[in-house]
């Protein structure tokens, strides 16, 4: 008879209690178990930013568009040469 196995992957909290990431697909009854350290899988920044984007995509969020986002910076750009010009205009009077 061969064994039936199946590996999961999950985390081991401090206090040895063991959460898997599925549950097990294996017929009741006795088991044995190992835990092997698994390795840290690589995420770079684009991974997580993509990650974040298809949860705030899920829960409906849409962010604003790149014209929404030119139309923001040009009127801070305005403003900020506005009060630059108000500045210097003070500084000539003193």
């Amino acid at each position: 008879m061969s064994a039936i196995e199946e590996t999961i992957e999950g985390t081991l909290d401090s206090n040895g209690q063991l959460r898997l990431t599925h549950q097990p697909r294996l017929p009741p009854g006795r088991v044995r178990v190992t835990i092997r350290v698994a390795a840290a899988p690589t995420r770079g920044l684009a991974d997580v930013a993509r990650e974040i984007a298809a949860e705030q995509r899920s829960r409906g969020f849409l962010g604003r568009s790149a014209e929404e986002m030119r139309a923001e910076d040009d009127a801070r750009l305005a403003e900020d040469a506005e009060r630059d010009r108000e500045l210097d205009g003070a500084r000539r009077s003193v």
